[in-house]
């Protein structure tokens, strides 16, 4: 009995080192994204000289389009996935074989 409760708290332990990996891993993502996005209107307003006040709320307005552009990737992305594993449930595995073409 207490190899199983052993084995329990291993299997948790890593399954809680495997989501925190994730979570650091999404929060530099997010803090990569969040920088790009607030260097781009600096860089458009000095280098290319657009007309736009280089103020904090120009710099949050595109942050903020950075972080829900990249959370609707993600969205996405997971869905995408979900989509392709349910169709291959539901297709039983089978890849459709193409016709071939008999040559004259």
């Amino acid at each position: 009995m207490l190899d199983l409760e052993v084995a329990g708290i291993i299997v948790l332990f890593l399954i809680f080192v495997y989501l925190v990996y994730k979570g650091v891993k999404l929060l530099l993502r997010y803090l990569a994204i969040s920088s790009i996005s607030a260097l781009f209107p600096v860089i458009m307003i000095v280098f290319f000289g657009v007309d736009w006040p280089l103020n904090l709320g120009t710099i949050l307005f595109f942050i903020y389009i950075g972080i829900l552009g990249y959370t609707i990737y993600l969205s996405l992305s997971i869905i995408e996935s979900l989509v392709k594993s349910i169709s291959k449930l539901f297709s039983g595995g089978k890849k459709k074989k193409s016709e071939d073409v008999a040559e004259d």
